[in-house]
């Protein structure tokens, strides 16, 4: 690594979103600290970008690893300008046997990861009085559909925090923003269908680099996005 300037931080990183939001962060003058569990999955996606991506293992779930990855990209990296949140685990069942366990681990990875990872970054904004939180939310987090409990209900937490965080944080120089994306993301999964009606995620990035560039006079709180042929 390179001398020390501003940096960003995306927790839940992956292909897709991830990659392309990092990407467009990095055009614009940022470092980006690339957290997730897989250690393998990280130095892979990494590797092409040099040194403007540092990848960290970190399980979001865990206070300790997520205080000490923050800390490893503000230290080798520079102070945190972006903090960006997608981590989530998408299960679905029905109610009649829906394991508890994989419920509370849906929650544990959406909505409380999403607390960790927003108190140890907001921490270290807060010092400094400027920062951009952003947490990527879904359809799910404003209705809960049949068999949708491992999704929607960490998702309507998530925004519930984002919400808080935004009252406590927005008077300290904090813009906090909470991201509807209701649409599935080209990629893997969802192969391009060729009339633009999925996200493309490059175009998706510019949304989030956006919301971290806008002017404190016209701070967004909560901002829904889709597709031109989504039903809503």
């Amino acid at each position: 690594m390179t001398g020390k300037s501003d940096s960003a931080i995306i927790a839940g990183f992956g292909r897709g979103l991830g990659e392309s939001t990092a990407e467009a962060l990095v055009r614009d003058g940022l470092k980006v600290g690339l957290l997730a569990r897989s250690s393998e999955n990280l130095d892979r996606i990494a590797a092409p970008h040099g040194g403007n991506f540092l990848p960290v293992p970190a399980d979001v779930t865990d206070p300790e690893a997520v205080e000490a990855a923050v800390e490893k990209v503000e230290q080798t990296l520079g102070p945190i300008k972006c903090a960006i949140f997608n981590a989530k685990q998408f299960l679905k069942g029905s109610i009649l046997d829906f394991p508890p366990g994989e419920f509370e681990r849906a929650w544990r990875v959406g909505a409380f990861g999403g607390f960790v990872f927003g108190q140890a970054v907001a921490k270290r904004m807060v010092a400094r009085e400027e920062g951009t939180i952003i947490f990527t939310g879904a359809t799910a987090s404003l209705r809960g559909n049949p068999t949708s409990y491992g999704f929607s209900s960490p998702k309507f937490a998530l925004r519930s925090v984002a919400q808080s965080m935004a009252r406590e944080l927005g008077p300290r120089g904090i813009h906090v923003t909470h991201v509807i994306l209701d649409g599935a993301i080209e990629g893997p999964k969802h192969p391009a269908t060729g009339n633009d009606a999925q996200f493309k995620p490059e175009e998706l990035a510019e949304v989030y680099l956006h919301l971290h560039k806008q002017p404190r006079s016209t701070w967004t709180h909560e901002l829904d996005v889709r597709p031109w042929c989504e039903k809503f």
